[in-house]
């Protein structure tokens, strides 16, 4: 990817992103000069609007707030693609992308695209610093949160997982920021290198917000989205007890008794950590959005045969989650205004905290006791206890784990995480379908993406 961002383009963008609803749904102005930017804090806040839009959409191709979402889905087993359709990630779910698929060209020029801004913004910021005010580390530790998560599913798509070798090749850790064609060329960092910087950014957190059930508080970087994302790098490092640490640092959350509160407006509660908001000014384009691939049943269905729903603990009549979720002919309920396209996409949420924590209690000496009672308050909230076949509390070792892992996968099938769940443990990828079953592990080739072709041209220093 050329690696050229010019702050015209920077300025473009900041429209596309959310601070509050009257925000997303104004109209920009038509001329902004590259020296006014930084002359206010108003513009400033704008700005930095303009890194979560880069992580979310443009006005063509979606990140997060879609398509490369739907990556990390469509590479786990609990759904099916039946498209046929390379357009429609076909490939991703066979496993079988190449250096020229557009999900792979498009992943990685829109994340090195945000990451980028966030570079630019950081170096004009500190030219304005004075104009920043007391805002100023807020604005920094935003950013650099938008950077770390950027990287992270980078980190989740292109290296051998840590777990397997934390001195394999990733991505380029491009830290500056670029407007020409001078250093395209520069080598991989290792896996292990790009967790570091991950953490290395998420490192000073105590300006950032800690609201909660807001509408900024979930849409901004907050301590407890930051804490999140720590979270998830350490858990693929394999370092429990700091994992511990970042969980439970997520405090002033609880799960709504209602499960489908987030998937309808004002698509957020006490549950959300931090999502990707939609309005009418910047919704995904075509075949870019969650409902286009969920809504009618010609893209993604639930796998019913082999997927969590083929479990019998899992797919009980009773459970809430299957009650809400689960519709006719195996579609899956939960994105389904594809009309609109304005359902959030959520990134983190209450309930992924406490089945992380539970997996890393479950994983430590002494911690059984207490990874079963997180496990019980998630699925306590779908399943009523006293008619539950699971159970819990006669769970232990491989069981108890499997147990945490089968309800992360219900509470989160078509939430982009499957995916990387199975690539952090450097479990198979395996999918059983009717003619074939489809199955590979670390060693094979499949398993990661290859550096796509739009950098392969440009980067010379890519594979040394």
């Amino acid at each position: 990817m050329k690696k050229i961002i010019l702050f015209s383009t920077l300025c473009a963008s900041l429209f596309l992103g959310s601070c509050s609803s009257s925000f997303l749904d104004q109209e920009p102005p038509l001329y902004v000069n590259e020296n006014d930017i930084f002359t206010s804090p108003t513009r400033i806040e704008a700005t930095l609007n303009g890194l979560y839009a880069a992580i979310k959409n443009t006005g063509t191709k979606s990140l997060m707030g879609g398509k490369s979402y739907l990556v990390f889905d469509n590479r786990g087993d609990d759904v099916i693609n039946i498209s046929n359709n390379l357009v429609t990630l076909f490939n991703t779910y066979n496993m079988n992308v190449g250096i020229t698929d557009a999900e792979n060209a498009d992943t990685w020029t829109y994340a090195y695209l945000a990451i980028n801004k966030v570079n630019t913004f950081l170096q004009s910021l500190e030219g304005a610093r004075e104009v920043a005010g007391e805002n100023y580390d807020r604005y920094v530790q935003e950013a650099k949160f938008v950077r770390a998560l950027a990287y992270y599913y980078l980190n989740n798509l292109y290296p051998t997982p840590y777990s397997v070798n934390p001195d394999a090749k990733s991505v380029p850790l491009r830290l500056t920021a670029e407007a020409g064609t001078e250093n395209n060329n520069m080598p991989r960092s290792t896996v292990k290198q790009i967790y570091e910087h991950i953490l290395s950014d998420l490192e000073n957190i105590s300006a950032l917000d800690t609201e909660v059930n807001t509408y900024t508080g979930v849409t901004h970087a907050t301590q407890a989205a930051a804490n999140m994302l720590k979270m998830r790098v350490y858990m693929a490092m394999n370092e429990w007890d700091k994992a511990i640490t970042a969980g439970e640092l997520v405090t002033g959350y609880s799960l709504p008794e209602d499960v489908t509160l987030i998937y309808k407006a004002p698509y957020f509660s006490q549950e959300s950590i931090f999502s990707l908001p939609m309005a009418d000014t910047n919704i995904p384009n075509t075949q870019q959005s969650l409902a286009e691939y969920y809504y009618d049943g010609k893209i993604m269905l639930i796998d019913t045969k082999s997927g969590i729903m083929s479990k019998p603990d899992y797919s009980l009549a009773t459970d809430k989650r299957i009650i809400a979720f689960k519709g006719e002919k195996d579609l899956l309920m939960k994105f389904t205004d594809a009309k609109t396209k304005l359902q959030w996409v959520p990134i983190f949420r209450y309930a992924e905290t406490l089945l992380d924590l539970a997996e890393c209690y479950a994983n430590k000496a002494g911690g059984e006791a207490t990874a079963k009672s997180l496990l019980k308050q998630v699925r306590g909230r779908s399943v009523d206890a006293a008619t539950d076949p699971l159970n819990i509390d006669n769970l232990s070792g491989d069981a108890l784990k499997e147990a945490i892992y089968n309800e992360k996968r219900l509470e989160f099938i078509g939430e982009g995480i499957r995916g990387i769940d199975i690539m952090r443990r450097g479990e198979h990828f395996i999918k059983v379908g009717e003619n074939e079953t489809i199955n590979v592990g670390p060693s094979d080739e499949k398993y990661t993406w290859p550096i796509p072709q739009v950098e392969l041209l440009l980067n010379k220093d890519i594979n040394k």
